[in-house]
């Protein structure tokens, strides 16, 4: 009884596997030219969201940095209190440092996330290429 409890647990945690995303389909000849065309610009608005979503987690990433790295009149005044503090001066120093590592990281963690949706879209891409050469064909 046990032992059939545990496959089960195994069997449904097992996530499935999507199908590969078809680059080539067949009747891919057959569109006529007002298929290509909603096609190709649903493709192409599929691009320009990804990259407008790239853009705006960039640009969150970096202003994210710039504000950990400098400080204004609050952060000047507590640099200068911090000094009188025994080791204050050395705390702040460590903690600043700490929130410009983790600045640091949450950056690359999103480049790298960026990264990966940038080679998942490669198949979409490739569908645009192959779309964009049929559409070309037919002299639409």
């Amino acid at each position: 009884m046990i032992l059939l409890l545990a496959g089960a647990i195994l069997t449904t945690a097992t996530p499935a596997v999507a199908p590969p995303y078809e680059v080539v389909r067949a009747g891919d000849r057959a569109l006529a030219c007002p298929q290509l065309i909603a096609e190709i610009n649903d493709i192409n608005r599929q691009l320009q969201e990804q990259q407008m979503r790239q853009t705006t987690s960039m640009s969150r990433a970096t202003s994210g940095m710039m504000r950990g790295g400098m400080g204004g009149p609050a952060d000047m005044v507590l640099g200068s209190v911090a000094g009188l503090v025994p080791f204050g001066g050395t705390a702040l120093s460590m903690g600043r440092q700490a929130q410009m590592a983790a600045g640091r990281q949450k950056m690359t963690d999103q480049m790298e996330a960026m990264q990966r949706e940038a080679m998942e879209m490669m198949p979409v891409r490739e569908r645009l290429d192959h779309l964009m050469g049929l559409y070309a064909a037919k002299a639409c």
